[in-house]
């Protein structure tokens, strides 16, 4: 749909459809949306920050507050197979198609008391103790990709590190056989135009023959696993299939399918959108790179700076009253992830890109019960890889100043970004 766009200098004198028409489809009426959408994000904050749109019927949400508050209400979910509710008006019909195909019995998409049911099963992979045993191998993957790209002198940085060590990671959880990891990796990119919301139809139907390889392929690891269990998630979820924990073959099947593709995209855009947030604040990477002390904040400070998850639907069963509107059951709401995390009401100073800012919680892995099971995971794999390259590299130089960014808009990263490294 297209809607009138505004020349205008200053994006707070638009109205707030035309900021969402500028913030999803670009200033020059492309598919692609703006290369920084900040500037828009904080424009429609400070004109309608809850906002009933004209152009879908969607509410949006961009305020911290706010925001937090529809992830943490009991009254909100996921929105029930079946049940309409308008479509944003971002997403093209055939993509809308497809998403909805997509949600299978996940708990992603699934609502009390499934959720908890599957939710405590996948957990199983991702306990505390579990997670932080990883260490040792996680700074061993890291180093292997971080040796290749020393050597070479120059590399790029997603398909060489980031999209990388993660996959090796969250393949041996899951429990994806080594010479198939990278393999199914090109299949899940293509899947991912899921969250191009203008995908041409020839993308999208690349998209269904991966999304069908993906399903094909965990068909015959699962039959495998029956005769061969492993140390693994996946034998483990087979186990509850198979036993009293009446887990379905489609959601055994859906829920390993999705912890393999959530377990390596997120991480790679937090190392992705990380590594150029330095490159382009380079006072702040030399103050990194002197003080390996302050990567923990520093990875925190990326995901609130440039999150990976751009935005976050829920479904309102009942009224919600949000900034001192009432939104009726029944209607969608899309919170602001990326424009959130920028809300001056919550950080000091929230445009400026401080690795050591303190009492930072941005929403990147979201809140309440869907917040991100594999969190833990990828904060624990930011900073093994922000650790080893303030130990190894001396320099990194950008190659492209504009690193081309990866189709969509509800997941934030970069198709590539090529640099040259000096180690030290």
């Amino acid at each position: 749909m297209a809607f009138p766009i505004t020349t205008s200098v200053e994006p707070a004198a638009d109205t707030a459809d035309q900021l969402l028409a500028r913030l999803f489809n670009g200033d020059d009426h492309t598919a692609d949306a703006p290369p920084d959408p900040y500037p828009l994000y904080r424009a429609l904050r400070e004109v309608a920050p809850v906002h009933h749109s004209g152009l879908d019927g969607v509410w949006y949400v961009s305020s911290h507050a706010d925001s937090l508050k529809v992830l943490l209400d009991p009254g909100c979910g996921r929105k029930p197979a079946g049940v309409h509710s308008p479509r944003p008006f971002f997403v093209s019909p055939p993509v809308a198609h497809v998403f909805t195909r997509r949600q299978r019995q996940t708990m992603l998409w699934t609502n009390p008391p499934d959720h908890g049911r599957l939710r405590s099963l996948a957990s199983r992979a991702f306990t505390a103790s579990r997670v932080d045993r990883l260490d040792a191998r996680i700074t061993a993957l890291v180093d292997e990709c971080l040796d290749t790209m020393v050597d070479a002198g120059e590399a790029d940085v997603m398909a060489d590190l980031a999209l990388r060590f993660p996959v090796l990671v969250v393949g041996e959880l899951v429990g994806v056989p080594p010479e198939d990891q990278e393999g199914l990796r090109p299949f899940y990119l293509s899947v991912g135009v899921n969250a191009a919301a203008h995908a041409e139809d020839e993308a999208v139907a690349r998209a269904e023959e991966a999304d069908a390889a993906i399903q094909a392929y965990f068909v015959e690891l699962v039959a495998e696993r029956r005769r061969r269990p492993g140390d693994d998630l996946l034998s483990d979820l087979i186990s509850a299939r198979d036993g009293e924990d009446r887990l379905s073959e489609e959601e055994l099947l859906s829920t390993v399918a999705l912890l393999f593709g959530a377990g390596f995209i997120t991480t790679s855009n937090l190392v992705g959108n990380g590594l150029l947030a330095l490159l382009r604040h380079p006072a702040e990477m030399a103050r990194l790179w002197d003080d390996p002390g302050l990567i923990p904040t520093a990875v925190e400070e990326i995901l609130r700076y440039d999150s990976p998850v751009q935005l976050n639907g829920r479904y309102a069963f009942e009224p919600l009253e949000i900034g001192g509107t009432l939104i009726p059951a029944g209607e969608f709401v899309l919170t602001m992830t990326g424009g959130a995390n920028r809300d001056p009401a919550r950080f000091a100073d929230p445009e400026r890109f401080d690795v050591g800012r303190a009492d930072n919680h941005p929403l990147s892995f979201g809140w309440g019960i869907h917040h991100c099971l594999g969190a833990r995971l990828a904060r624990l794999e930011g900073r093994i890889a922000f650790r080893r390259m303030t130990e190894r590299l001396r320099s990194i130089e950008l190659l492209d100043d504009e690193p081309p960014r990866a189709p969509g808009f509800f997941l934030r990263g970069l198709r590539s970004m090529p640099v040259r490294l000096r180690a030290r």
